[in-house]
């Protein structure tokens, strides 16, 4: 009798030595700008295993909290202020909130990370990675970190001046000169469209001569013209993702 009395008592016991020991955070799924939602999955999934990783910290499993997403369908919304972060917190039953976004830019990902506290008040990191192989998870580990160290109130921790990181002007600068660019393209295309439609664009000589320079003056609007749009929307892509991690970064 003994012996299964004590079996019983050990399994019993198993859950409660499973219980996480720590303070509960909750992940909040990642929004993707200029990224397929399934590689930005796999940027949170890096993400989420560096985060579980840190000491002292229980994070909820990822089904509990879609979960959650989904009972609030129609009442979540983007929070802009210290009051309405603090409900928001409520509404997900934790004291800590990690919101992430991620930007495909410039043949890399750039994660935004925003961790809010119970007070409302957030704090914000950013990381880079070329690949999600090499390297990523330590990344997203000094990032988060950084957050979890400085997460007292401004009284109990030592602030740091927050400086902006250079990818934000670089992506914003290079946008601009990418649509500086369409623009010349774009005014050089509308020359040549002009000459040739209303007259012969320069051309002189006849028969073959003639078709062949003016074949040649099309094929040189086309070409300035195809070279204006790619460099307008690529600046446009840039200059927003750029607006977009500046406005991120700051306080």
């Amino acid at each position: 009798m003994l012996l299964p009395l004590a079996l019983m008592l050990s399994l019993g016991a198993a859950p409660a030595g499973a219980v996480c020991v720590g303070d509960r955070l909750v992940l909040v799924p990642f929004d993707p700008v200029a990224l397929p939602r399934a590689e930005s999955r796999q940027t949170e999934d890096v993400v989420r295993r560096a985060v579980a990783r840190t000491p002292g910290i229980c994070l909820e499993p990822r089904k509990d909290t879609v979960e959650r997403l989904r009972a609030l369908a129609g009442k979540h919304r983007a929070c802009a202020d210290d009051a309405c972060r603090v409900e928001e917190l409520k509404a997900y039953g934790t004291k800590w909130l990690l919101h992430g976004r991620v930007l495909g830019l410039g043949g890399q990902r750039t994660v935004a990370l925003t961790l809010v506290r119970a007070d409302g008040h957030e704090s914000r990191s950013t990381f880079s990675v070329p690949t999600l192989e090499v390297g990523a998870e330590e990344a997203a580990a000094k990032a988060f970190g950084s957050l979890w160290q400085g997460r007292g109130p401004p009284s109990q921790r030592t602030e740091v001046e927050k400086t902006l990181k250079p990818l934000p002007l670089v992506l914003l600068g290079t946008g601009a000169a990418a649509l500086a660019a369409g623009v010349g393209f774009g005014l050089a295309a509308n020359s040549t469209e002009k000459r040739f439609s209303t007259g012969t664009g320069g051309c002189v000589g006849e028969g073959d001569d003639l078709r062949r320079c003016f074949a040649d003056g099309l094929r040189k609007g086309e070409r300035q013209s195809l070279a204006a749009n790619g460099l307008l929307g690529a600046g446009a892509l840039l200059g927003a993702g750029g607006a977009l991690l500046l406005v991120w970064e700051l306080p």
